[in-house]
């Protein structure tokens, strides 16, 4: 059976708590690395930290993830009972806005979570030399995760912030004159270090530590935005091709025995993504309930986020006659207890009419299928109450006969979602009044996604058939016909993206690549729109998509109070941190064009600055 990477006694590099700055180091831990960092041992500790920060991109109230989600053409934040949440982004995406917070967004967190991810890397990758190892090859290993950790988070970075200062080795001092380097800069290093780390990456290193399939597949994103189609192309093929992966097209794991679901419920849960028998899987996260001595300290509350709040608690949803249709208390009988079945969603996740409804094609799509994929027509009236009137364990229904709207706030508690992606059970609260997702193990990559990177790749050298091949792997696997050469094009792309990846993906990113490669090429969109990357902030595909996709932003969408869903083209970039930039007092850290402050930049570094120190000692303290 194979291994899985858990490490009971994580050993910190550096303190966990995140200030808010990042230019003063946390003090060491007990652990010093002077002290930990001297063999094998201590050097998969540490990456252990690299991790398990992996994990906190999906959890909690508001998990970052979804933040990613409504700077897309997929959701809006639905939360329309609270003053000031990231729905007006022209009035709330503020410099120095709370922008980690779960009442508004987690934009920040990115900022934070990642630069912090830098560090840890930072500190193995510099002391990779002063460790003791039984063979070159332990030692690349190591060193080529690390590489990897580092070159996720500053690609990350680079595709929501833009230019950024960047810091390549381990920094012992405080520093307060940094200033950003070009995008494409760091881009082109974190590459050539993809390259590097491919090559070093044991093919055979256990679940939950970074794969050779996840080096290549980053390698493959890196190459794609920097243009470099045919080096992305073969990143892809290095993955696709190696015979250590496969998609998943039979039924396997947990809940394989139960006929009423299948392969695409399989894939989804939670304990099957590091499963032994799942070859599509290149990087997942690992947070299983039963390692209680290293229990996580949140939760997914996945059905908590993404489900809508169909409760009754305010009488939110009425039958035809006016009486309270639904109840979210724990009923005895099976079918109807939907807190327990769903989870009771609070609806921070509004999936617009795009996800739910425009980017499904095909009925056979067992992503969009009855069982995975829910409705809430679906739903019956489950209020007790109602025994013995004539509305009870009858359909949930928007509109009465005459008319009459049904639900008093159809954007919070009326909705659709991907049941099969967020159910996460909970053993500890089973029978909580409130279920609302347990820990679980996440995909950070997987195969089917190296398929559609082929096929974007393939797109940018106008080269239709080989896109088509790819994107009919991942739709046909789901039972979805395939599509011809003709019907290709970088749309069909992204909703196959959407159809496979909704829940999963960094949604922003993947656009705000997309919209460079449009600007860099001078390619005209799907409406003949061209663009420029000296106008990016004014003018770029990623503001136009989310218009013309969305039905929400700059439609003249009003919530209860009142505020009303803006976005606008400079949101391709988000703010850096005012704090940020105040703090680094002898240098610049520039601010993205759109937000205050942008008009005292100055011209980014075209190289990336070395950092060092003066004696051994101070290293080693």
């Amino acid at each position: 059976m194979e291994k899985i990477y858990i490490t009971l006694i994580a050993v910190m590099l550096l303190a966990t708590g995140c200030k808010d700055s990042w230019l003063t180091p946390e003090p060491l831990s007990f652990y010093s690395p002077g002290n930990t960092l001297v063999n094998k041992e201590g050097m998969l500790s540490a990456l252990t930290s690299c991790d398990r920060l992996l994990r906190e991109e999906f959890v909690g109230q508001h998990c970052p993830l979804l933040t990613t989600m409504i700077f897309s053409e997929q959701c809006v934040l639905g939360t329309t009972d609270i003053s000031g949440p990231a729905q007006n982004l022209d009035e709330k995406i503020l410099p120095n806005s709370n922008n980690d917070w779960d009442q508004t967004n987690r934009m920040f967190w990115y900022w934070k979570n990642d630069l912090l991810g830098i560090r840890y890397a930072n500190t193995i990758i510099t002391r990779i030399d002063e460790a003791t190892y039984s063979s070159e090859e332990e030692k690349n290993n190591i060193l080529g995760m690390a590489l990897w950790h580092r070159a996720f988070r500053y690609y990350r970075l680079c595709m929501l912030f833009n230019d950024i200062p960047a810091v390549f080795t381990e920094i012992y001092s405080p520093v307060s004159n940094l200033y950003s380097v070009e995008r494409d800069v760091i881009l082109r290093r974190l590459k050539a270090d993809m390259e590097l780390a491919a090559g070093y990456v044991s093919a055979s290193n256990s679940r939950g530590q970074v794969s050779k399939g996840a080096c290549y597949h980053l390698l493959a994103k890196i190459s794609l935005t920097l243009g470099n189609f045919d080096d992305a192309i073969k990143a892809c093929d290095a993955v696709i091709n190696s015979g250590n992966y496969a998609l998943m097209k039979n039924r396997f794991g947990v809940d394989a025995g139960d006929d009423a679901k299948n392969v695409i419920w399989d894939l989804h849960r939670p304990l099957n993504k590091n499963h032994p028998d799942n070859t599509e899987v290149l990087l997942a996260t690992l947070d299983r309930y039963e390692y209680q001595t290293a229990k996580s300290s949140s939760l997914t509350l996945s059905m908590r986020n993404f489900v809508p709040f169909w409760a009754n608690t305010t009488n939110r949803i009425q039958t035809p006659d006016g009486q309270p249709g639904m109840s979210d208390r724990r009923l005895s009988s099976p079918e109807l207890d939907y807190n327990g079945i769903y989870g009771r969603g609070i609806g921070r996740c509004r999936l617009t009419w795009y996800s739910s409804n425009a980017v499904w094609d095909d009925v056979n799509d067992l992503r969009h299928a009855p069982g995975n994929w829910m409705r809430m027509e679906d739903l019956v009236y489950n209020n007790p109450d109602l025994k013995g009137t004539p509305y009870y364990h009858q359909p949930v229904r928007l509109w009465s006969d005459n008319g009459q709207l049904l639900c008093i706030d159809t954007l919070r508690n009326w909705g659709e979602w991907a049941h099969y992606k967020v159910y996460i059970e909970d053993p500890d609260n089973v029978t909580a009044p409130q279920y609302n997702g347990g820990q679980a193990d996440m995909y950070i990559m997987r195969l089917a996604e190296t398929y559609l990177l082929r096929a974007e790749a393939y797109l940018w050298k106008d080269e239709s058939s080989p896109a088509a091949r790819d994107i009919n792997e991942v739709r046909t696997r789901a039972g979805a016909a395939p599509l011809s050469a003709g019907q290709v094009t970088m749309e069909a792309l992204l909703d196959e993206r959407t159809r496979e990846l909704l829940y999963e993906e960094n949604r922003k990113i993947e656009l705000t690549r997309i919209a460079l490669l449009y600007a860099k090429t001078g390619k005209p969109d799907y409406n003949g729109r061209t663009y420029t990357l000296e106008g990016f902030s004014k003018q770029n595909y990623f503001y136009n998509r989310i218009i013309d996709k969305g039905n929400f932003y700059n439609k003249g969408v009003k919530i209860l109070n009142g505020a009303e869903y803006k976005i606008s083209p400079y949101h391709v970039w988000w703010p850096i941190p005012q704090n940020d930039i105040d703090g680094n007092s002898s240098g610049r850290i520039n601010q993205n064009e759109g937000y205050t402050g942008f008009e005292l930049n100055v011209k980014p570094m075209t190289e990336i600055p070395e950092w060092g120190i003066s004696t051994k000692e101070n290293k080693n303290s």
